[in-house]
């Protein structure tokens, strides 16, 4: 960005262009007097134009260097962030890799609440950024906004990692943030290169009076969802403006944060509606079988547990009035690799009610009706209803699903001139009788007759494992009792004796052994 380009404004440029000019007898040589005098001339005019051109980089947002680039983003009411601030760096992330590179320019805000319910000071990303395509993370440096806000004056000395995790206007793709690592205060000032590019972003995200920059002005006194509109049902001039953070409207503080900050960023003329989402607290209970069926419980508590968290960043991210899906809340269980499946999955939902005995404290009612409708079976919320779960007050609540397993003992007749050996027999009937449960289990889940008899299961192991007959059949059930299976024909039936056995959906029949008798 030049006014006059600049091979003409050098020194020799001049003095060349001079000597053109005074005609064709003029001695252009060094020494002679037409030669020193357009030199002499030649040295004011180049710093002139030198003093001209600074002067004109300094006007613009691109070119302007140190107190002259002060001057110019201080039109947007920004300044160079001085020594003492806070700073360090922010991840931004998201659960699934990127579709598409995703662009975060620098600039953009992030804040958080302080262990103590107060919102931590804001903060700047410091350079233009990329999400690219197939990663899931990105790392930003950031520094510390100083203004006069009561956050800004109460920052503490370091900021703890984790604590970061509101961005005032979300970026599409973007699903989570946070500091890796604490932010301290450092001893340099903020660069040219990093000034001008929060500059820029200014300059786009500048508008006031906006539906975004109202929401955007809620989220900096650290309110996670919040939700900006005009009613169709209202006359112009009307926005709705609905919280949506878990017990908002009992923090008097914050209320107060909220009022002011949507005074400030919203025009003259506008009737703000302020609401509050009444929270339904979801109780999930259901059973869970690992993919390891030998898992311990220490390992099975720390599944149980991941859960939880999945299903408790589920529904708080929800927005208000969503309808909870029990197909999205199935995804959510079976995106866990420890997970083979998920039974029983049911929900009983809670709202704030008064304890009946003395002391008359809040506390967490169960709904007498009952939220599940449709085919689906999903929950269904009202327009200011927001589903949560607390992992302190209403935990989802989650048992192990142990299938029933069947162990069979057993005493069978081979073939005469039998050629395998005694382990390849007990080989094929370990298999007939592990293809033999997941039959009678199939036939379970569909409905149909599923029982363990003498009959079919001998006509099974004849013709899978190759044996000449079954000659009995001992069976372990899950409750530990021994019952042996014997065949309808033969008279009177003892109490350790029975003529079939009813399986369930998720039977599992085991060999335990089996003694092999005949052949040869």
């Amino acid at each position: 960005m030049s006014l006059i380009p600049p091979e003409k404004t050098t020194f020799s440029a001049i003095v060349e262009r001079l000597l053109e000019n005074m005609g064709a007898g003029t001695d252009p040589n060094v020494g002679g007097m037409a030669r020193t005098l357009a030199e002499a001339y030649a040295r004011e005019m180049a710093t002139f134009y030198a003093m001209m051109e600074l002067a004109h980089r300094a006007g613009y947002l691109d070119t302007a260097e140190g107190a002259a680039l002060d001057n110019v983003v201080a039109v947007l009411g920004i300044k160079r962030a001085r020594a003492g601030r806070l700073a360090g760096d922010v991840e931004l992330s998201r659960a699934a890799p990127a579709p598409d590179d995703i662009g975060i320019p620098a600039g953009r805000l992030v804040t958080g609440i302080a262990s103590d319910g107060k919102p931590l000071p804001l903060f700047e990303t410091l350079e233009d950024a990329t999400l690219r395509k197939g990663e899931t993370r990105v790392v930003i440096p950031i520094q510390e906004v100083r203004d006069d806000s009561e956050a800004a004056r109460s920052a503490p000395a370091v900021i703890n990692p984790f604590q970061l995790t509101i961005m005032p206007r979300p970026i599409l793709g973007i699903e989570a943030i946070s500091n890796p690592a604490p932010l301290r205060r450092v001893g340099e000032e903020e660069t040219d290169e990093n000034l001008r590019a929060r500059a820029r972003t200014a300059l786009r995200d500048g508008e006031k009076g906006t539906l975004e920059a109202i929401a955007a002005a809620v989220r900096q006194q650290g309110v996670q969802q919040v939700t900006v509109r005009e009613p169709e049902d209202a006359p112009p001039g009307v926005v709705d403006i609905l919280v949506g953070d878990a017990d908002f409207e009992l923090d008097v503080d914050g209320i107060t944060r909220v009022e002011k900050a949507i005074r400030e960023s919203k025009a003259a003329g506008i009737r703000a509606r302020l609401s509050y989402a009444r929270n339904i607290y979801f109780q999930v209970d259901f059973q869970v079988e690992p993919i390891r069926e030998d898992m311990d419980e220490a390992t099975f508590d720390r599944l149980r547990r991941q859960l939880q968290e999945a299903l408790s960043v589920h529904l708080n991210g929800l927005p208000v009035g969503t309808t909870v899906s029990r197909r999205k809340l199935e995804a959510v269980l079976y995106g866990n690799p420890g997970v083979r499946r998920i039974t029983g999955l049911q929900v009983a939902t809670f709202i704030w009610g008064k304890n009946a005995a003395p002391p008359p404290d809040k506390v967490l009612v169960q709904e007498e009706e009952s939220r599940e409708y449709g085919l689906d079976r999903d929950w269904r919320l009202g327009s200011l209803d927001a589903a949560r779960i607390d992992l302190e007050k209403k935990p989802p609540r989650i048992t192990r699903l142990r299938p029933p397993i069947w162990r069979l003992d057993l005493v069978v007749a081979l073939v005469n001139g039998e050629a395998r050996t005694p382990e390849q027999v007990r080989e094929s009937l370990r298999s007939a009788v592990s293809l033999y449960g997941a039959r009678l289990a199939e036939d379970a889940e569909i409905g149909q007759p599923a029982e363990l008899t003498w009959d079919p299961f001998e006509q099974h192991l004849m013709t899978h494992a190759r044996i000449s007959a079954l000659v009995n059949c001992d069976v372990r059930l899950e409750t530990g009792i021994t019952v042996t299976l014997v065949d309808a024909t033969p008279a009177p039936l003892s109490a350790e004796t029975v003529t079939r056995l009813v399986a369930k959906p998720d039977l599992q029949l085991q060999f335990g052994g089996a003694e092999l008798v005949g052949g040869g």
